[in-house]
C-alpha cells in the first residue's frame, strides 16, 4: 500500500470516526428526548388519572382510553372497560335516550355537547352523571373525548336544602299560626265567664260575649280564607266578574291615602304617592282579592320608606295583559333575601306580623292567572310589578305597531345603574329590542364608535355640564342617531334648551311606559325610513 493510498484510508477513518461520534452524540439526545417523552407521558396519564371527572376517549365506537376516577366510579380494572361500547355502562332507564345521541354522534351529525344520564356501576348501583361530549382528533383519526361529571352528591345536597328550607317553612307556619291563634284567644280575657255561669250575666255582658264570639268567628273566618288562597283551592269559574282594574288600583290607593296623596307616618315622615294611571281593558277575577293585592304592594312601599320618600304606581297594557307597576325610591330588598319575600310567614319585622301580606298576594295573582315579579337593589329602592291577563283577546293595533318598531333595534343605555335602568331593559327586551349597557359616559362613547346603534339612552346622575358634553359628542359621531335624556328633577330644563342640546326624547320619571314606547317608537321609525 503506498503512502496516496494509506492517506486516504487514513481521512476515510476520522470521517467515520466522527460520524460515529455524531451519531453517538444524537443518540444520546433522542435518549434524552425520550426519558422527556416517557415522564411526560407519566405526567399526563397522573394528570389524566387525578382529574376529579370520569374520562373516556372513544374511537370507531369503542373506548380506548380513560382514566382512574372513571374506574373508580364504575367498578371496573381497565381492562374491563377498553374495547367496550360507552353504551355497555348506560343504565336500562336510560338507554334508548342515549343509544340514539350514540348512534347520531358516531354518524357525524350534530348533538347536544351536554346531557344527563344514568351509569350502572358494576355491583348494579346507578350513578346518576352529567355527559360532556368533544369531538377531536387523535392519532390522526376522528375520536370523540366523553367526561362524566357525578350529580348524585348535587342531589344529595339539593335534597338536604329542600329538607331545610321545608322545615325552615313549617317553623314559620307554626310561630304565624300560634301568633294568630294567641290573637284570637286574646278576644277573650281572663274576665269572660265560664260556661256554666252565662245565666247569671247581665243583659249588657252577655251582649258583650257575644260580640266577642262574633269577633272570633270573623278572625276565624279570616284565617280560614287566607289558607284556602295560599292552600290553592280552585275557585268556582261562577264566582269571577268582570272589573276595572284602573278603578280598582285607585280604590287601593285611597284605603292607603285616604284624604290627599301624601301622608305621614307614625314617625312623623312625609311619604307621598304619584300615579299614572292609564285607560285599561277589563280583566276578570275577584276585584275585591285583586285591590287586596295592591293594598298590600303599597303597604309595603311604605314600609321601605322609614324616612320618607316617593311612591310611583304606573298602569300600562300590552300584549292582552294589564301591567301595574309599584316603584318606590326606598332602602330595596337585600340580595340574601329577594328569593323568600314571597314565602308564607317570612318577614323581616319583628312584633305581631305574620309574613302573609307578599306570599297572599303572589297567591292572589296566581289564581288569576298572573304574575309578580320584582327588582330591586339594595339602597335604591324596589319595583313591583303586577301582569294580569285582560278578559279581550285583541292587541290593540298601536302595540302591535310599536312592538314591530322596536323590534331587532339595537340600543344603547348609558346609566350609573340602579332600577331605572333595569326597568328600561326590561320593557325593551320585551318588545323585541337589542340592549346594551354603559356604565359610563366614556364607555357609551368608546362602544358607540366600534358598534351602529339605533338610538341611545343616557341617564346618568350627573350635572348638566357633564350629560350635556356627551350628548353632543354622540350627536358629532352619528348626527341622526336618535338620543333620549332621562330627565328626573336635577334635569328639569327648558324642553327648547335640552332639544338645541341635541336630545330627541324626553324621558320622564316614573317611567310613563306607553308614552316612552310611543316616542321611542316614533323616533325609531323616522330614523329608519330616512336610512
Amino acid at each position: 500500500m503506498n503512502a496516496a493510498q494509506q492517506g486516504n484510508l487514513k481521512n476515510r477513518f476520522e470521517r467515520v470516526k466522527g460520524e460515529n461520534k455524531a451519531l453517538k452524540e444524537k443518540l444520546t439526545s433522542l435518549k434524552k428526548e425520550h426519558r422527556l417523552v416517557e415522564k411526560a407521558l407519566r405526567e399526563g396519564q397522573q394528570l389524566l388519572n387525578n382529574t376529579p371527572v370520569a374520562l373516556f376517549l372513544i374511537q370507531e365506537r369503542k373506548i380506548i382510553m380513560t382514566n382512574e376516577t372513571a374506574r373508580e366510579w364504575l367498578g371496573y380494572k381497565e381492562e374491563d372497560i377498553l374495547s367496550r361500547s360507552f353504551l355497555d355502562f348506560v343504565h336500562p332507564d336510560s338507554l334508548d335516550y342515549v343509544s340514539g345521541l350514540y348512534r347520531k354522534m358516531i354518524s357525524g351529525r350534530s348533538v347536544p355537547g351536554m346531557y344527563e344520564t344514568y351509569m350502572i356501576r358494576k355491583g348494579g348501583d346507578t350513578l346518576y352523571c352529567e355527559v360532556h361530549v368533544k369531538k377531536i382528533k387523535f392519532q390522526g383519526r376522528r375520536a370523540f373525548l366523553m367526561n362524566l361529571i357525578s350529580l348524585d352528591r348535587r342531589i344529595r345536597m339539593e335534597r338536604q336544602r329542600s329538607r331545610s328550607e321545608k322545615m325552615e317553612a313549617l317553623v314559620r307556619m307554626a310561630s304565624g299560626l300560634r301568633q294568630e291563634c294567641i290573637g284570637c284567644m286574646s278576644i277573650f280575657d281572663n274576665k269572660s265567664p265560664q260556661t256554666g255561669k252565662l245565666k247569671s250575666l247581665t243583659g249588657a255582658q252577655y251582649s258583650g260575649y257575644l260580640e266577642n264570639i262574633d269577633s272570633l268567628q270573623e278572625k276565624e273566618n279570616a284565617i280560614l280564607q287566607k289558607l284556602a288562597v295560599l292552600a290553592r283551592i280552585e275557585k268556582k269559574e261562577s264566582d269571577a266578574v268582570l272589573f276595572d282594574l284602573k278603578k280598582n288600583v285607585q280604590n287601593a290607593v285611597m284605603s292607603i291615602f285616604p284624604k290627599s296623596k301624601e301622608a305621614r307616618t307614625q314617625d312623623d315622615v312625609e311619604i307621598s304617592i304619584k300615579t299614572y294611571l292609564r285607560k285599561l281593558g277589563p280583566v276578570r277575577g275577584n276585584p275585591k282579592e285583586i285591590q287586596n293585592v295592591f293594598q298590600s304592594l303599597i303597604s309595603n312601599a311604605v314600609e321601605a320608606l322609614p324616612n320618607g320618600g316617593e311612591i310611583y304606581l304606573t298602569t300600562e297594557e300590552g300584549s292582552d295583559f294589564a301591567y301595574v307597576y309599584i316603584q318606590d325610591n326606598g332602602l330595596g330588598i337585600p340580595e340574601d333575601i329577594k328569593d323568600k319575600i314571597f314565602d308564607p310567614f317570612f318577614s323581616t319585622k319583628s312584633g305581631s306580623s305574620l309574613g302573609l301580606g307578599l306570599s297572599m298576594a303572589n297567591a292572589i295573582v296566581g289564581q288569576h292567572r298572573g304574575e309578580i315579579e320584582v327588582m330591586s337593589n339594595e339602597g335604591q329602592g324596589a319595583t313591583f310589578i303586577v301582569k294580569l291577563p285582560l278578559a279581550k283577546k285583541s292587541q290593540p293595533l298601536k302595540a302591535r305597531i310599536v312592538r314591530k318598531r322596536i323590534k331587532n333595534s339595537h340600543i344603547l343605555i348609558i346609566s350609573d345603574g340602579g332600577i331605572f335602568e333595569d326597568l328600561l331593559c326590561q320593557l325593551f327586551i320585551s318588545k323585541g329590542g337589542k340592549i346594551t349597557s354603559a356604565s359610563s359616559g366614556a364607555e357609551g362613547l368608546k362602544l358607540l364608535k366600534k358598534n351602529k346603534f339605533d338610538l341611545v339612552i343616557v341617564d346618568l346622575n350627573a350635572p348638566y355640564n357633564e350629560y350635556s358634553k356627551i350628548i353632543a359628542t354622540i350627536k358629532k359621531i352619528e348626527r341622526d342617531l336618535p338620543v333620549a335624556l332621562v330627565a328626573g328633577d336635577d334635569k328639569k330644563r327648558s324642553l327648547q334648551a335640552l332639544k338645541k342640546l341635541g336630545v330627541d326624547i324626553i324621558i320622564g320619571r316614573p317611567l310613563e311606559m306607553d308614552r316612552t314606547l310611543t316616542l321611542i317608537s316614533q323616533a325609531l321609525s323616522i330614523r329608519k325610513s330616512s336610512e
